[in-house]
């Protein structure tokens, strides 16, 4: 997986230029990870070693349980079971170091593959227009406007990474503004004097809800 799974072209996740890039960008990893170790792979040892180490979070659970081929999983369970049995009981954890509890090797994966395309984003926004210009015309979520503006802090020079974090932000401030006017504009047609304006214009209608999904 480490060599196929950063093969996902950025453009293909930059083009539709619909909701945050980096969610989209998330979840494609997320069904890739989960189909690779569901095959084939669930029987590779170095996989098998990590997945029995580090298992899965409640939501990747979810996740494998609602896959078609319980068997991998119910192997790949059995191990971890046996993992935590025989090295995690009672409880053990040196500093530093999560319990088995916080830790999900689909998680692991996603992370760090997330983090080696960003850069790679990061570094393109600076040699080839064309992706600069994509990559500004996203409706990023905050958490990863945040993150984006972070890791630029990280793998950029200190010149670049203030470039981009102040473009992304000159986008994002405007977008946060007219959600913003919006949500003002739902909390205000409650009062009598603008009584059904919510119902009539659907950019008031579904405020909160944009609200939300922005934030979360």
């Amino acid at each position: 997986m480490r060599d196929t799974i950063y093969t996902i072209p950025l453009t293909d996740v930059f083009s539709p230029r619909e909701g945050c890039p980096v969610c989209r960008l998330r979840s494609m990893l997320e069904k890739r990870c989960v189909e690779y170790i569901m095959g084939a792979a669930m029987m590779e040892p170095d996989i098998r070693i990590e997945t029995n180490r580090y298992g899965f979070c409640p939501s990747h659970l979810e996740l494998l349980i609602r896959q078609k081929n319980r068997l991998s999983l119910a192997l790949m369970l059995e191990t971890h079971l046996d993992e935590l049995r025989d090295r995690h009981m009672p409880p053990s954890v040196k500093k530093g170091t999560p319990p088995v509890s916080e830790t999900c090797f689909v998680c692991r994966e996603i992370d760090g593959a997330a983090e080696k395309l960003l850069d790679t984003a990061l570094k393109l926004f600076f040699s080839d227009s064309s992706f600069q210009a994509l990559f500004l015309e996203q409706d990023y979520c905050w958490k990863h406007y945040e993150a984006l503006c972070l890791q630029a802090g990280a793998a950029l020079n200190r010149r670049q990474s203030a470039q981009l974090a102040a473009a992304l932000t000159e986008r994002q401030k405007a977008r946060l503004s007219a959600l913003r006017e919006d949500v003002h504009s739902f909390t205000t047609s409650f009062d009598y004097r603008n009584a059904g304006a919510a119902n009539r214009d659907e950019q008031i209608k579904t405020a909160v809800e944009r609200a939300v999904d922005y934030l979360k």
